[in-house]
């Protein structure tokens, strides 16, 4: 069936229509007058990008130095095999238009670092963090946080595990609430980054406590395997995340507004969970 619209109006009334009433038109309106940035755009962020659209965010900001390998396709929906040697921002860019010719974007094919992390976030009301290097997730909610701008963080942990939570500029700190080591220190200084990457050594460590192969946490510190991930875990840290991402956007309190955070574990009896932090905050290593 070819469809016709004559403007703009007409096609985003029809794109949407389904969202009113889970909420209102008022909300809507400001759904698509809102600006997201989504950093990474793979297992996690792609699927965001796809919802963002879907949802009716009227501008989208996608940021991943990367391009689309066979590895990729197990868990990142952008993939496929007529993309392979694509930028992941590319691919992005044309999926999103597809869905809605008349999205507003900007798709950046660069990796967040410290000189260009102001630019990529400046303007935008809200943050989604979906990278899965943890000096960048510092780099990225610090600035979001310097700027004023609200931001959502996740993290997936093997086998089935997963952390969510939402950042207020006015709230918890990012570094605070997760015990990260050299609050307020540039990342230019290798030692303090190097501290932060390990952390992630650490998570592989306990995973195996949590029932992932011990021969892969071994192989992952000696750099000889990377992060395993199945796609229920990345749609799964996408949509609740997304959604955190929404409710901020539409005035709505966030479900895992730091210190609490949406906990996902689909191997224990509550799958999933929103817990306050303990005194002292997370053991980042443990999420």
């Amino acid at each position: 069936m070819f469809y016709s619209f004559q403007n703009e109006s007409d096609f985003y009334r029809e794109l949407v229509k389904k969202n009113v009433g889970v909420y209102s038109e008022e909300e809507q309106l400001t759904l698509k007058e809102a600006k997201v940035v989504i950093f990474g755009l793979g297992g996690v962020g792609g699927v965001q990008a796809i919802l963002c659209t879907r949802m009716g965010i009227g501008h989208i900001t996608g940021v991943d130095a990367d391009e689309f390998e066979v590895s990729n396709m197990n868990r990142q929906m952008l993939a496929s095999t007529s993309v392979l040697g694509e930028a992941k921002a590319k691919v992005a860019e044309k999926t999103v238009k597809d869905i809605n010719p008349y999205i507003s974007t900007r798709f950046v094919q660069t990796m967040v670092d410290e000189e260009n992390v102001i630019d990529l976030i400046k303007g935008h009301d809200v943050v989604i963090e979906a990278v899965d290097d943890m000096p960048s997730r510092v780099i990225i909610h610090r600035t979001a946080r310097e700027l004023g701008v609200p931001s959502v963080g996740m993290s997936g942990s093997p086998p089935n595990r997963g952390f969510v939570s939402s950042f207020f500029p006015d709230g918890v700190h990012y570094e605070d609430i997760l015990n990260l080591p050299g609050k307020g220190i540039k990342l230019t200084d290798e030692s303090v980054r190097q501290q932060i990457a390990d952390i992630k050594k650490e998570r592989a460590r306990y995973s195996v406590e949590q029932g992932a192969p011990k021969e892969w946490a071994e192989q992952f510190c000696e750099g000889k395997a990377g992060w395993i991930i199945t796609p229920v875990r990345a749609m799964l840290l996408a949509t609740f995340s997304f959604h955190e991402a929404v409710q901020i956007i539409t005035k709505r309190t966030p479900s895992a507004l730091a210190p609490k955070a949406l906990l996902i574990n689909l191997d224990a009896e509550q799958p999933v969970q929103i817990k306050t932090a303990p005194d002292g905050g997370w053991n980042y290593a443990h999420l």
